[in-house]
């Protein structure tokens, strides 16, 4: 899975009050640093169990924060199809 938008997630988490480290701990087994990279989007891509785990101890609808499909880049490779800095 992708990460929607990692500030959406800080926000989320912000609002209940927890620090990252809270999070990972309850989502666990995660890392405060897992949640710090998919935060600031270093890391962008977790597994769908992961995923679960983090919305289901934010409150919120694992669409909300993540998204199941693959990065433009991959998803044009994948049909033959160039990968360009502008839109055709």
């Amino acid at each position: 899975m992708r990460v929607k938008e990692g500030a959406a997630l800080r926000r989320r988490r912000e609002r209940l009050g927890l620090t990252q480290r809270e999070l990972a701990f309850l989502a666990r087994p995660c890392s405060q640093t897992t949640i710090y990279l998919l935060e600031t989007r270093k890391m962008t891509t977790l597994t769908e169990e992961l995923a679960m785990r983090i919305a289901r101890r934010l409150d919120v609808p694992v669409e909300d924060l993540f998204e199941d499909r693959p990065p433009r880049a991959l998803r044009a490779s994948a049909t033959g199809q160039r990968v360009t800095g502008s839109k055709a």
